[in-house]
């Protein structure tokens, strides 16, 4: 709620535009210094049209510190921890003030990128445009492989439900994620039954005979309470994931697919991969197969940041909403 209110100091009087909000059951407020001559009717609401975007952005980062500190992890620096709070604050503000065909639209776009940046760091990736010309047309553009076309239509499908999926990830939903994937191929949902190794890395993927076992523990360290930043456990699950390497192929699509669900179960938004992050991302997993979480983390991260910049850092037009929009209160 967005009110004026007076403080008077030695007889002089000064106003205040100031915005409560719930946060963790009780009642926060920031304010924002008017003068000291009081607004008439119409010029107070043309001050609270004016200002809504900052008090909102205020309240966002007011909520984003309190949360960042609930958190101790050897990991993230704080700055980084309240950075993803900060996106976490926007985003939930963006979804409830929103029209829902602006949300709708964006969440398209935003499905086209992190679609493409998923394929982009496979073995075989496919052009953006090409990724683009496939979700307009339903058709294979000249020169791409069917089995290309049908992927990223899986893609496309799989990325409106990782969310929910996520939320009862254990091993027959990664098995049947994997079947959804490459549904038709005949390759989809088993298990690998031969050695493996990974790019790169002189880190051995466990024998065939214990990737089940292996896949269920790294479940059940999912599903363990955590004091670890959600982004820190995503990251740190699906290292562990490509380390397992359950499948015979796949295991890149399906491991990042599964980490964007993580990463927006958690109220951030979904990775933005590109072509030119393949070697960070790579590296990235060689420090986890060294033991070096901490590198792993940051690399991440710092890729992450880099996809997110305006949200992360609460920059003013991260608050993406119409004239008529900034007449409503997120917070």
């Amino acid at each position: 709620m967005v009110y004026l209110t007076k403080k008077t100091t030695r007889g002089q009087h000064y106003y205040y535009l100031v915005k409560s909000f719930k946060y963790d059951r009780r009642v926060e407020k920031v304010q924002l210094y008017l003068g000291s001559e009081e607004p008439n009717e119409s010029e107070l609401e043309q001050l609270k049209l004016k200002h809504t975007i900052e008090l909102e952005l205020a309240a966002i980062e007011r909520m984003a510190l309190m949360s960042s500190e609930t958190y101790r992890t050897p990991y993230l620096k704080k700055d980084e921890i309240l950075g993803m709070e900060r996106m976490r604050f926007l985003n939930r503000a963006l979804h409830r003030i929103q029209d829902p065909r602006e949300r709708a639209q964006e969440a398209a776009l935003n499905s086209i990128q992190t679609i493409s940046g998923n394929m982009a760091l496979s073995s075989n990736p496919l052009p953006t445009d090409n990724i683009e010309a496939i979700f307009e047309q339903d058709r294979a553009p000249p020169g791409v492989p069917l089995s290309k076309v049908l992927e990223a239509l899986a893609l496309r499908r799989l990325h409106g439900e990782i969310s929910e999926r996520v939320a009862r990830l254990d091993k027959k939903n990664i098995l049947k994620l994997h079947l959804d994937l490459f549904e038709g191929t005949g390759k989809g949902g088993v298990l690998r039954e031969d050695s493996a190794s990974l790019p790169g890395s002189a880190f051995m993927p466990p024998p065939a005979i214990l990737v089940e076992d292996e896949l269920e523990g790294v479940l059940q360290w999912w599903h363990d309470p955590s004091p670890l930043h959600p982004f820190e456990r995503a990251v740190l699950f699906h290292h562990r994931f490509q380390q397992v390497r359950p499948f015979e192929s796949g295991n890149g699509l399906v491991g990042r697919l599964i980490l964007d669900g993580m990463l927006m179960r958690a109220g951030l938004s979904a990775t933005k991969w590109k072509k030119e992050d393949r070697t960070a991302y790579l590296s990235g997993l060689v420090a986890g197969d060294r033991g070096d979480r901490t590198k792993l983390i940051e690399t991440f991260c710092k890729a992450y940041r880099n996809q997110h910049r305006p949200t992360i850092d609460g920059d003013k037009g991260a608050l993406r909403i119409s004239p008529q929009q900034a007449q409503l209160e997120a917070f």
